[in-house]
């Protein structure tokens, strides 16, 4: 078992340096989700991303066999990029666990694109292999001379896994997070997806016999001795694109951990899917699971949605647990907090919340509060709703803030819709009318999350080409600023996400509620 830290690699001497070197050059990541992570942040430090593309294959291509021919469409897409003279194939685990007929890949595309199409087997399926695959410097010494350059804008940031999502979701103390992954999917929390200080999550890190004969051995034996050292008393097992295809059985990983005391659980996590679709999951499960044993409704208020790459700074939620306890209210945060007593009331501050949200309400009978507190109009709204809900009475009156001139200026927001309604609402009490709103869906189960939370009409969006006649269409946006180099220049009202940009986006003063985006804000409102 081996303890995956944050960790900054700032040494630019990788295989992926060497071939990003060559200007004519592209990179295709095939595989999940999770496989992109840390290959876009290499991409992102050294200048590369418009010489980066990834084929997203689903987990059911793999499963009946047509990811071949995605990868092969990515291989096409990306030949066609202007000034692409070879395109290198950076094959994911299961690309090597599933065997299609790279040799014919590389032979057949070359001839189709004229771009010279090679396969580069790296991890540590291709070093359990057993046969000797080709260097990246290898492969560049058989290419012709460099000749131009890769001219492109680079694809969308590829968004935080549903692996990462749960881990830092799930922050109870004394809980244990054993991620079963090769090496490339631990790098990606190392180095982009997991918050400083974080100790309590593991590398279950199978031995090269167990893509073939099963890790369920190794996984027992690993997670059962951690279990036994005594530390923590639960256990929460995170599962990964290649455990998941082999369809691991995890009932007898979860005895070895319960066998030594400790509670144990495995979250539906496979890497394929984003953090978003992964928090809700575990969120879901969460309340349903605290629901059977749960005390009669107290005062307690439940936050729903929270964890600090999908929302930012802590100290954002500082004021309003504030009034909330004022108010008597005991309050809970899903993730992080023991789920004692049914709640008296649900804040969902984010779509990651609204199926345990919906569940809690259509279940339970426990009303639900999706506003948030930005901007003076917005935070007496939110209170007199919690006020509201819990029968109480409120000082002041709910006055919507009255603008002077309207603003014709066109906005766009593209953020989670529960933090996107209510920059809109504080934009329109400054007399902007013409704005829309936008989220970043990576598959149809998170594009689904998000159209529960939205009160209103969004546009919910996988691709550039889905977002770029609305990015157009408009005079400035409020969007994380990874979204400009694929999307193109635009005046920006910078909103960093850690879905996007990772823990950079996640410290001190981050989130639709922290002093960062309250600055931006108001210097974009002054102008």
């Amino acid at each position: 078992m081996q303890p995956i830290v944050a960790e900054d690699i700032k040494d630019f001497d990788t295989s992926l340096d060497r071939l990003w070197a060559r200007r004519d050059l592209v990179v295709v990541a095939a595989g999940a989700l999770i496989c992109f992570r840390s290959i876009y942040r290499r991409a992102r430090q050294i200048g590369a991303r418009g010489q980066f593309r990834y084929a997203a294959v689903r987990a059911e291509d793999y499963v009946l066999g047509t990811a071949e021919e995605a990868i092969r469409d990515a291989v096409r897409d990306a030949a066609r990029l202007p000034g692409t003279r070879a395109v290198v194939i950076y094959l994911s685990c299961l690309d090597i666990l599933t065997r299609p007929d790279f040799s014919d890949i590389e032979r057949t595309l070359s001839a189709e694109t004229g771009c010279i199409v090679r396969c580069f087997f790296r991890g540590p399926l291709a070093k359990a292999d057993g046969i000797r695959h080709e260097t990246a410097e290898e492969i560049l010494a058989a290419l012709p001379p460099e000749e131009g350059a890769v001219t492109a804008s680079a694809q969308l940031p590829p968004p935080m896994s549903d692996t990462a999502g749960v881990a830092d979701f799930l922050r109870e103390e004394g809980a244990a997070h054993v991620l079963v992954t090769p090496s490339g999917c631990r790098n990606a929390l190392a180095r982009m997806d997991l918050m400083p200080g974080r100790s309590d999550i593991y590398a279950l890190i199978p031995q090269a016999e167990d893509y073939v004969f099963g890790m369920e051995e190794t996984a027992a034996a690993e997670t059962g001795a951690l279990a036994a050292e005594g530390a923590y008393r639960m256990v929460h097992l995170l599962s990964s694109p290649v455990p998941a295809f082999m369809a691991m059985e995890t009932t007898s990983v979860l005895q070895a951990a319960e066998e030594h005391g400790c509670r144990a659980c495995a979250s539906p996590t496979d890497g394929f899917h984003d953090a978003v679709y992964g928090a809700a999951e575990a969120a879901l499960r969460l309340v349903q699971e605290a629901a059977d044993g749960w005390w009669e409704a107290g005062r307690t208020a439940l936050i729903l949605g929270y964890s600090p790459l999908l929302f930012g700074d802590m100290a954002q939620l500082d004021a309003p647990i504030d009034f909330l306890t004022a108010y008597g209210c005991n309050v809970c945060i899903a993730g992080r907090d023991a789920l004692t007593e049914r709640p008296a009331l649900v804040w969902l501050v984010s779509a990651a919340g609204v199926s345990a949200a919906e569940w809690l309400h259509r279940e339970c009978g426990v009303p639900v509060v999706r506003s948030l507190p930005l901007g003076d109009a917005g935070r007496t709204a939110w209170r007199a709703e919690i006020a509201s809900v819990l029968g109480l009475p409120i000082e002041g009156a709910s006055v919507e803030q009255t603008a002077g001139d309207p603003r014709s200026d066109k906005i766009l927001i593209i953020a989670d819709p529960i933090a996107a309604a209510a920059i809109d609402r504080l934009l329109r009490a400054h007399g902007f009318r013409n704005i829309r709103c936008a989220a970043y869906a990576w598959d149809e189960e998170t594009a689904a999350l998000y159209r529960q939370a939205a009160e209103t009409d969004v546009l919910v969006f996988r691709t550039a080409a889905k977002l770029q006649p609305a990015w157009d269409a408009v005079d400035a946006v409020v969007a994380d600023p990874a979204l400009l180099p694929a999307m193109g220049e635009k005046r920006i009202v910078p909103l960093t996400s850690g879905l996007l940009s990772g823990r950079d986006a996640a410290g001190e003063g981050s989130g639709v509620l922290g002093a960062d985006f309250a600055a931006a804000l108001d210097a974009f409102l002054k102008c």
